[in-house]
């Protein structure tokens, strides 16, 4: 029988996609059940997400009707940013594969920073209090993702840190650890799709970005000093802001990432990293397969839309959104679907994502009832 894997995500798509190549047995617990998702897992349970995060109630509630199997291991992207507890939670329950709750804990506190100061790793200078200079400072929510939370000082929020401002440009390094050592997957660089309320709104991102020898040994110096220290397992990314060719680290994921669907398959990359095999899984692991560039990027409606049913989607999206009626409203803000594109390189990735979604977007205003 094949072995069941348990997916929590804010969006399990890519990961769900990833298992079943795999041949799992997939069951998915995330904020939109879309239809892809839907297709691929056997169990598909939509879990309430909001401002706060997720809800705990609802997602025990659930996590309880899954059958948890002696065979049944468990993998999460971004869906305990905001609650590491109920990491915790999950833990007593199924077996984990990923980092613990209580290194997603430091990597989400503002511990953090004192950590990345004791390992001599540059990263923009923060503060808990209001800064006097507000206009050359960022506010930020230790306990929320996706880029959203983050706006001008000048309208932070009660419990927000304060970050100085970075003129630069948005990257991350992926990379797979086995509690001693960090390898680089590779090194991405990430778009926003701002808004006036949210300025930093991640949008999607685009792989194997060339980036200086200089760049790219302050990123794997930094994976590797943050790996033997939090004894990292499995496929973590670093996000960081790129200054000429100084690199300022903002944050540690030490979970499953977006830029994941970016390249070949790596779960059992990730698996085998956990379970010990990362030097048997990491050779057959063909890093030939990575010489082109996949960008992907995040489709937010620009205005109420009502999709139709009929709608036809092409073959470049993913994250389709679940139809129960005739139409299905996409409120002002919130995400459509995830276009992708593949090409040489970053820059030509980047531009055809850019036109494809210019595409859809005309077709979705046009079919929009």
């Amino acid at each position: 029988m094949k072995e069941k894997l348990i997916i929590a995500a804010i969006s399990a798509r890519g990961y769900v996609q990833a298992a079943y190549e795999q041949a799992f047995r997939v069951i998915t617990l995330d904020a939109f059940a879309d239809v892809d998702t839907q297709v691929l897992a056997e169990q598909c349970f939509k879990v309430k997400f909001g401002e706060n995060g997720v809800d705990e109630v609802d997602f025990k509630h659930q996590f309880s009707q899954i059958e948890i199997d002696d065979d049944c291991c468990f993998v999460y992207g971004s869906l305990f940013d905001t609650k590491p507890a109920l990491l915790t939670w999950v833990a007593t329950r199924v077996r984990v594969l990923g980092n613990s709750a209580e290194t997603l804990q430091i990597a989400r506190s503002f511990d953090f920073f004192r950590l990345l100061d004791d390992l001599s790793i540059v990263h923009p200078e923060v503060q808990l209090n209001v800064p006097d200079d507000a206009n050359n400072w960022l506010a930020k929510s230790l306990f929320s993702t996706g880029g959203a939370h983050v706006k001008p000082a000048s309208v932070y929020k009660d419990g927000d840190y304060f970050q100085r401002k970075i003129e630069g440009v948005a990257v991350s390094l992926l990379f797979v650890a086995d509690g001693k050592a960090a390898t680089v997957i590779g090194f991405n660089q990430q778009f926003c799709a701002p808004t006036l309320e949210m300025p930093y709104r991640f949008a999607g991102a685009v792989s194997n970005v060339v980036l200086p020898l200089q760049v790219q040994q302050q990123f794997v110096e930094a994976a590797g000093k943050l790996t033997a220290a939090l004894g990292l397992k499995g496929i973590n990314s670093l996000d960081a802001v790129l200054e000429g060719e100084k690199l300022w680290i903002l944050e540690l994921n030490p979970r499953l990432s977006a830029t994941f669907n970016l390249y070949p398959n790596l779960l059992q990359l990730h698996i085998g990293a956990i379970s010990g095999e990362f030097v048997k899984v990491s050779n057959e692991f063909d890093l030939a397969k990575m010489s082109t560039s996949k960008a992907e990027l995040i489709l937010y409606a620009d205005q109420v839309l009502n999709i139709p049913v009929d709608f036809s989607w092409p073959d470049w999206v993913a994250d389709i959104p679940s139809f129960e009626n005739e139409s299905i409203k996409i409120a002002e803000n919130e995400p459509i679907c995830t276009v992708f594109a593949e090409a040489q390189d970053a820059s030509a990735a980047q531009q055809l994502v850019l036109q494809k979604t210019k595409i859809l977007k005309r077709e979705l205003l046009h079919d929009s009832k």
